[in-house]
Order: structure tokens, then sequence, then C-alpha cells
């Protein structure tokens, strides 16, 4: 990551573009090496905006007859490469992306795992036919009701900065609620410039 991060400032200088303005979105997963080194990504370039995690390739170095369950669950290795993209994003402070789904004729079993990645904490998903990039847009943007959840979150704690724990709706809230109150908010933003 540091030497692709140095070759793109010497090829922004070249051609005159603003230092650090191309981004970086690192697939993680595809050989076994890089899941044992997955911590490496954290605080590894500024450029950094996301780590996805890839299936497809790391079966075919690994071997496997199948990266899916009958049910069409991860088996265990795929669901630990998942879960270490998913963890090293939340550390490295960057967009943890969810892998394709290659069946792209199957609309509801793409629709399920897209949300199951999203409440598992993915903001996005990669998308191998463009069918399935309305239903990405539609699960990984953030409702209206979550948004509302969010600023009401954001400003009871702001409203009440000594505060430890609140009462939210009927439920207890503290500063980690805050800070995913914030991540919630900021990917809206991000969504709809100006909000």
């Amino acid at each position: 990551m540091h030497t692709l991060s140095i070759a793109l400032n010497h090829a922004e200088e070249r051609t005159g573009a603003q230092k650090g303005a191309t981004r970086i979105i690192a697939l993680t997963t595809e050989v076994p090496i890089s899941l044992l080194q997955m911590h490496t990504y954290v605080g590894a370039s500024s450029r950094l905006q996301g780590l996805a995690w890839g299936a497809e390739d790391l079966s075919a170095v690994l071997g496997a007859k199948t990266n899916r369950e009958p049910d069409g669950n991860w088996t265990s290795p795929y669901r630990l490469a998942r879960d270490l993209c998913l963890l090293t994003a939340a550390a490295a402070d960057t967009q943890p992306i969810d892998t394709v789904f290659v069946d792209f004729r199957d609309a509801q079993g793409f629709r399920v795992e897209a949300s199951t990645a999203a409440r598992d904490g993915f903001t996005a998903k990669m998308a191998i036919h463009p069918n399935q990039v309305a239903v990405i847009n539609e699960i990984f943007t953030p409702a209206a009701e979550e948004i509302a959840v969010s600023e009401e979150i954001v400003k009871a704690f702001a409203d009440n900065p000594d505060a430890g724990v609140l009462g939210i709706r009927g439920q207890m809230v503290d500063r980690a609620h805050v800070a995913r109150a914030e991540r919630i908010l900021a990917r809206a933003k991000a969504v709809t410039p100006g909000t």
C-alpha cells in the first residue's frame, strides 16, 4: 500500500493532479497470505477509501469445491475473510465493501445478502451486473427513519454534553451510539451533498 501511495504521488505530480486526489479501494482477500496480513492496512495510507473482499479468486487458490453452503451462506473460510475485511476496515477507519454476488439472476438472494451485509456494518457492495446497482443503492443508502433517529441521538448528546447515557425512544443509548449515528449521517450526506 505504501509503495502504491508513493507511485500515485509521483503520477499526480507528473500530471498536475492535486496531491492525494487518487483514492485506493483495496481488494484484500484474493490470496491466503493477505488474510494473515490484514492488519497492515490499518494506517497504511491516507488514500485508503475502502477495503473489499473477494471469495472467487480465494476459492480458486484454496482449491475449494465451493465457497457456499447448500443454503447459500458462506462456508467457514469465506466467513473468516468477510469478517476480517469488515473488522480491518473499521480499524482502518475506512469503508467496508462486501463482495460480489455472482448469481446475478437470483435477485432475491442478492437482496438478502446485501441486506445482511448492511446489517453487519458493510457500507457498500460490489456489483457484478448492472441490475444489482439499484438494489445496492437502496440498501446501503441510509433510510429517512435511520437518519431521523441518528439526528435525534446526536442532538440529544450535544444538548447534554456531560451525559454518559440517555434514553431515546425507549432505548438506552451511549457514546457508542453517537459514533454510529455520526457515521450514518456522514454516509447520508455523502449520498445527498448539501444536506
